[in-house]
């Protein structure tokens, strides 16, 4: 899928709202099994990182849309990644053709260890 500069920045502040609130009229967070394993206390802690993540650069944002990072903490590494999915069809982890159409697409985040990845 070949965007435009508009269409990036609009990907952009989407994610970025997202990840800030985690609205779920945008989209839906997925913990995985390991993260699920942290202490309720840690799980506050690495949710609230995510939110606050703005360490982007050329390694982790090649397409400016602000869609994955990574966080150390606990003596741990964690990454987040958002995915772009239909809709309609989110379950079926359908890709969306148009990341930047709030009606078409939901953004599905999911939090990990590293080593789940």
């Amino acid at each position: 899928m070949t965007t435009t500069n508009n269409q990036t920045e609009k990907i952009r502040a989407l994610n970025d709202q997202f990840r800030s609130d985690f609205d779920p009229n945008l989209g839906r967070v997925i913990l995985t099994t390991g993260v699920q394993t942290l202490s309720s206390a840690q799980l506050q802690q690495l949710l609230k990182a995510v939110k606050e993540f703005s360490d982007f650069n050329s390694e982790n944002n090649p397409y400016l849309e602000n869609d994955m990072g990574r966080i150390e903490l606990f003596d741990s590494a964690f990454f987040w990644k958002i995915d772009y999915l239909e809709r309609q069809r989110w379950q079926q982890n359908i890709g969306s053709d148009d990341p930047a159409d709030v009606q078409k697409t939901l953004r599905v985040m999911t939090i990990m260890f590293t080593s789940e990845y």
